[in-house]
């Protein structure tokens, strides 16, 4: 990928909608309610979902079993947005929300919260089930 700012955006846009796209699926999803006291057995499966914008490094490891893997910092911070966010939603960086912030309108609320070795993080959270 390029460094230009126009590129960035749009995979910026493109990884929100792929995301807001798989919360949404998600909830097509039957899964067994555990408790039986409720009117329907079944409850919907709900995702959570982190995103950040940075460097990665990516490539193919391994001889017998080759995986395409990615690493880095930037993938460190979207799997802790992801593991913060709440079910049926996306949680993401303030870097990313300065790419798109302005095209998306359902934003639910500016959080600053506090992440283990990386320290204070500026996040957002958005619901794409009431942006719809």
């Amino acid at each position: 990928m390029e460094d230009d700012d126009d590129g960035v955006v749009d995979a910026a846009i493109r990884a929100l909608s792929i995301s807001k796209d798989m919360v949404a699926e998600a909830t097509n999803v039957r899964i067994p309610r555990s408790d039986s006291g409720s009117r329907s057995p079944f409850d919907t499966l709900q995702i959570r979902v982190g995103i950040h914008v940075g460097d990665v490094t990516c490539g193919v490891l391994g001889q017998r079993l080759p995986k395409f893997t990615t690493c880095g910092k930037a993938v460190n911070m979207a799997a802790r947005m992801e593991q913060t966010s709440r079910p049926g939603c996306i949680r993401v960086t303030k870097e990313f929300h300065d790419l798109v912030g302005d095209i998306e309108s359902g934003w639910m609320e500016k959080e600053v919260i506090s992440l283990k070795n990386m320290g204070e993080v500026e996040t957002y959270l958005l619901d794409p089930m009431q942006s719809r």
